[in-house]
């Protein structure tokens, strides 16, 4: 295991770093007080660390917070192949190791708090469920899907069935490469995905969420991999959740577009997690009211 030296800290208030797993680089912004409680977070689907930056930068005088960037996304380099995956584990053992490498490398003795949203909250489950050095985990608006899922997930021919779901048609048929970032720009302002978002939060995710190549610039998240993420359900998400020993907190969107469908909001509380439910947001919670997603992480009223 060895890290690259960390970057001076770059416009995004943050200091950039990569930790080595599986001889690939895996890249983080590191925000917050050194010697504080240290926090790993997980973005979402599609998305990357640099998107988060407002959120983290309400949090960082209580925290030495490590945004990662996760397999398939971002800065990071772990091969992500979409073919023949049937759940999202992958990236809790993922947050593992890397979370293992970073304590020894920066001499990080204490327990870490795991937070996370949609998929990243699934990687926290997992990552925790296997840690005992975990204080707390804080999952945002986390990818809980009903059990017949996971059931279907593992049948033959689901995949050809999944990829009919409006969700990864909208992945796969996503425009992936540009001229340069202003025309990335110009066409995301006009969609009604971004039009809640707090103003700047589009031009952050799209710092590390662009790669430029010969000709542009190119989505660092394939829209490949997205597509394969919002297939991956064969894993047992709540058996995950009852090995964890630290207390667990959920916060939840009121409305259609949260992943808290069904009973998961109940089943969450029988498993002894702490559920908030938040008016006036969509699943997307950090980039629409990124302080109100600040003070959830820090364990204040919102």
């Amino acid at each position: 295991m060895s890290v690259a030296a960390v970057d001076p800290p770059d416009v995004l208030s943050a200091h950039r770093g990569v930790v080595v797993v599986e001889d690939c680089e895996v890249a983080f912004l590191r925000f917050g007080r050194r010697g504080a409680p240290p926090m790993i977070f997980a973005h979402a689907n599609g998305f990357c660390a640099s998107a988060y930056r407002q959120m983290l930068n309400f949090i960082k005088d209580g925290f030495d917070i490590f945004a990662i960037d996760q397999r398939g996304h971002g800065r990071t380099r772990l091969p992500a192949d979409p073919k023949r995956r049937s759940d999202m584990s992958l990236f809790g053992d993922d947050l593992l190791r890397i979370m293992e490498n970073i304590a020894a490398r920066f001499d990080i003795a204490g327990e870490w708090t795991l937070a996370g949203h949609s998929m990243g909250g699934v990687a926290c489950v997992f990552a925790a469920s296997k840690s005992g050095r975990v204080s707390a985990v804080r999952l945002i608006e986390p990818v809980v899907v009903p059990d017949r899922y996971r059931l279907l997930a593992r049948l033959p021919g689901y995949r050809s069935q999944a990829r009919k779901s409006p969700l990864v048609r909208a992945a796969l048929s996503r425009r992936s490469r540009w001229p340069g970032r202003e025309a990335v720009l110009d066409s995301y302002r006009t969609k009604a995905l971004f039009s809640t978002w707090r103003a700047g939060v589009l031009e952050d995710y799209l710092t590390d969420g662009l790669k430029h190549d010969d000709d542009g610039v190119r989505l660092a998240c394939a829209p490949e991999w997205e597509a394969s993420n919002f297939m991956a359900f064969g894993h047992d998400f709540w058996g995950a959740l009852k090995k964890i020993r630290a207390p667990v907190a959920v916060l939840g969107a009121r409305h259609a577009s949260s992943t808290l469908m069904g009973d998961a909001a109940d089943r969450f509380r029988r498993a002894g997690a702490q559920v908030i439910r938040a008016d006036g947001v969509t699943h997307l919670i950090p980039f629409e009211k990124p302080d109100l997603a600040a003070r959830f992480l820090l364990g204040e009223p919102v």
